[in-house]
């Protein structure tokens, strides 16, 4: 017999971890490419494409130190979501625990 509450329960779970961990990794992939843009390794063109940086181009934007505590930021919701990750699995092999 399935019990339906929860059953419910889990589904809750799951999809609200999925989308935790996707919200985390794609926060932390555009800090990354903020803090790309910021170090001048990418600009932004007239019509509002990004790409390399040219030799018309001007260099950094901020200070090196903003630079990396942005940086530093999408090393923390990378490792966010590897820990959520690991924490998932721990729980759903037996062998851990």
């Amino acid at each position: 017999m399935i019990d339906w509450g929860q059953f419910l329960i889990v589904l809750l779970v799951s999809v609200v971890s999925a989308c935790f961990v996707v919200t985390v990794y794609s926060s932390g992939l555009r800090l990354w490419s903020t803090a790309d843009t910021m170090a001048g390794r990418y600009s932004m063109a007239d019509d509002g494409t990004v790409g390399p940086s040219t030799v018309g181009v001007p260099g950094a934007t901020r200070p090196l130190a903003a630079v990396r505590a942005v940086r530093a930021l999408a090393i923390v919701c990378f490792i966010v979501c590897a820990l959520t990750v690991l924490y998932g699995i721990y729980l759903v092999v037996p062998q851990f625990h």
